[in-house]
């Protein structure tokens, strides 16, 4: 690919997305990480891009969008490997709901070619990546927009919920402890507990970096969730805690970039993530 050329698909995917991420569009252009860097300087320079680290915005997002996009490129390639471990638990005919926040949206980009999938969600961007999917039955919930996300909350949305049951629901968090799982937004966390409410199956997708941290509103404790994905980034220590506590837990082990003579490599194109569930595994915080 020339580099005019992976300068136009940067600029598609930053104005598609919000935002790009190095490590993404190495793996994506089968180029290394410094010539995807150079190719986001000089894009910079131009005034067609900003740039942020470990990536790239376009100019002048909105405020909501500029936050969502900044934290996609935050355990990218965690999210990425997670997403990819949650989507092989949707089946053919399935009907799956799908929260807000940038895990999942990671899942919503795995579940292409499953057959006969219907997808609820409260996420703007996840649906986005949906609504032209021929193979997807797509359901936006309703309701009021949050002022600083693209996702929707409050007593419509919680309403519409009720009238739904679906196999699996799918969702992320902003901070796990062993009280359970939280959300930064109290309008978040009742969403989250009606999906939950409403599903066969709870699988909750979170990166290791959301252990050790606190959030303001709690959504769901751990006897609730019945799976739950993260990266081999957790500690020892809480990895017993979350074994004693979920019915299964699987930790993946996300692809990561290789370096040579002084300058990244993207991972193989379909390199894939080892997984280890069970009572196996490593987990650091």
């Amino acid at each position: 690919m020339t580099k005019l050329a992976r300068h136009a698909r940067i600029l598609e995917i930053a104005a598609q997305e919000g935002g790009v991420s190095v490590t993404e569009l190495a793996r994506q252009m089968g180029t290394s990480l410094m010539t995807i860097r150079r190719d986001l300087e000089e894009l910079a320079k131009g005034g067609k891009l900003r740039r942020t680290h470990g990536g790239g915005i376009p100019v002048e997002p909105d405020v909501a969008r500029f936050q969502f996009s900044r934290k996609q490129h935050i355990c990218s390639a965690q999210k990425r490997a997670i997403a990819r471990e949650a989507a092989s638990l949707v089946k053919p005919g399935m009907a799956v709901s799908l929260d807000t926040g940038t895990t999942t949206l990671a899942v919503a980009r795995e579940l292409s070619g499953i057959k006969g999938l219907t997808v609820l969600t409260s996420s703007l961007p996840v649906a986005s990546v949906l609504h032209q999917r021929a193979e997807c039955d797509l359901v936006l919930l309703g309701g009021a927009a949050r002022r600083n996300s693209p996702d929707l909350v409050g007593p419509l949305t919680e309403d519409n919920l009720k009238r739904f049951r679906v196999n699996l629901a799918i969702m992320g968090a902003d901070a796990i402890t062993r009280d359970g799982s939280f959300a930064n937004d109290t309008g978040v966390a009742r969403i989250c507990r009606a999906m939950a409410e409403n599903a066969e199956g709870v699988v909750l997708v979170a990166d290791s970096s959301k252990f050790g941290r606190t959030a303001f509103a709690r959504c769901l404790g751990l006897d609730e969730i019945d799976h739950l994905i993260t990266d081999d980034g957790c500690s020892p220590a809480s990895e017993v805690w979350l074994r004693e506590a979920v019915a299964e837990v699987t930790l993946v082990h996300p692809a990561r970039p290789r370096t040579a003579g002084g300058e990244g490599e993207a991972p193989a194109a379909g390199a894939d993530e080892q997984v280890s569930s069970g009572g196996g595994g490593n987990c650091a915080v």
